[in-house]
């Protein structure tokens, strides 16, 4: 089934955009400008932190761990009951609440590092509490979009908002590196507080109406019950249950690289954060041609096949990563560069695909916690993956820690492709 087919099954929405494209949609260029801008910021904080642990700190592998941990752990703690409540409630108000309180917690970094208070366990606690608040943004957001967009329009909403999140996820750390190297990490998370705020503010001035959620007559099921309900809807669609498996393996294994790669760059190749930061940032160039390209590729392929082709591609290049030879080799920055360059391409084309499917057929009112569910199975390894990776380099080096990663990568997105439910879908 094509993306057209798929979406054209799933009924016209009521949005009333402007014909010519999303860019003449005054608030979703609002939406979209605030994300971007916020996401830019989120960035560099997640260089920041660990730079800052090392750095600063002198952090080692197993704190590095515990760290990544403490940023992804509010995934397991909160994301249900976060799809409860953006089910309950208008999203709008969440998202902007979520800024601004993220916006306050990471004041505290470069407080106490002038304090003189910042140790490790602070960075965690400021880890944890802004992952609580960006596991609410997250949740409410993918439900907000598809009463801001029509769902013919998902496919193209969905490309521009993954065309933002590719590009801010590597050239944020781009970004972040010179920062880090101009202002110290501390003061360069002073950015992302202010990322958050533009965010807010953007949100604030989107003027198309909100539905407030739909309320069944009588008592309101408890909590309990409303994660189950959407617990069993995304359970019960093999199709989900499938895409669920494979992007929690990727998580699990995309974040030892996350964890490990900060060590391998710094400790092993000897780039520096700058150098760390553009090597990161080049994947942007891909992430962006990714998002580009979905539309296109699930209309040629099929929305299944474009979604693991992009896992699959996506996984097969951190094999890249640790062939690099050190000494700022010529050949290793190539090598490093052209593996963020295809990772970014391929995880924006399974995104935007596996996005658009759950906003296009989930009904509205479940739409929230069918969102959470996917979430928190996808990203509860993740905590998992954080401590693998540093146990991982502690034991065995950051090199030989990465080609074991890549190697676990490229076998799950095999597997991915040998499924009939995904290629047929």
């Amino acid at each position: 089934m094509t993306s057209a087919e798929l979406l054209d099954r799933a009924g016209p929405g009521a949005s009333g955009e402007p014909p010519r494209g999303l860019w003449h949609h005054r608030d979703f260029r609002r939406l979209w400008a605030g994300q971007t801008v916020s996401l830019l910021g989120s960035r560099v904080t997640e260089l920041a932190l660990p730079v800052t642990a090392i750095v600063l700190l002198d952090a080692g592998p197993a704190q590095l761990g515990l760290l990544n941990s403490a940023q992804y752990l509010p995934v397991l703690c909160v994301t249900l009951f976060a799809g409860v409540l953006a089910d309950r409630v208008r999203r709008r108000p969440l998202l902007i609440a979520a800024n601004l309180g993220r916006a306050a917690i990471l004041t505290a970094v470069p407080l106490l590092a002038w304090l003189g208070g910042l140790g490790v366990w602070a960075l965690c606690a400021v880890a944890f509490a802004t992952g609580v608040l960006t596991a609410l943004f997250d949740v409410a957001y993918q439900a907000y979009v598809p009463s801001l967009v029509a769902k013919e329009r998902l496919v193209e909403g969905n490309s521009k908002l993954q065309a933002s999140r590719s590009v801010a996820e590597t050239a944020g750390q781009g970004l972040g590196g010179t920062l880090i190297q101009v202002l110290t990490a501390p003061v360069a998370i002073l950015v992302d507080c202010l990322g958050y705020l533009f965010s807010a503010a953007m949100l604030l001035r989107i003027r198309t109406p909100e539905e407030p959620p739909a309320r069944a007559e009588g008592i309101r099921p408890s909590v309990r019950r409303e994660i189950v309900a959407g617990l069993r809807m995304t359970l019960n669609s093999r199709l989900l249950r499938v895409i669920m498996v494979h992007a929690s393996l990727y998580n699990l294994l995309w974040d030892v690289v996350l964890v490990v790669f900060p060590l391998y760059g710094i400790r092993v190749l000897h780039l520096g954060p700058a150098g760390l930061g553009v090597i990161i940032a080049a994947g942007s160039i891909g992430a962006f041609g990714g998002a580009l390209s979905a539309g296109r590729l699930g209309e040629r392929l099929g929305t299944g096949r474009a979604m693991v082709f992009g896992m699959l591609v996506a996984s097969a290049a951190t094999l890249l990563l640790p062939l690099a030879p050190g000494s700022g080799s010529t050949t290793g920055q190539v090598l490093l560069g052209a593996g963020y360059v295809l990772n970014g391409f391929g995880i924006a084309v399974f995104n935007i695909h596996s996005i658009t499917l759950r906003q296009a057929t989930v009904p509205p009112e479940l739409i929230g916690r069918v969102s959470a569910t996917f979430r928190f199975l996808t990203w509860a390894v993740i905590p998992l993956g954080g401590l693998l990776g540093g146990l991982l380099a502690a034991a065995a080096g950051p090199r030989t820690a990465l080609a074991l990663t890549a190697g676990g990568l490229t076998a799950a997105a095999l597997a991915f492709l040998c499924s009939r439910s995904a290629m047929r879908s």
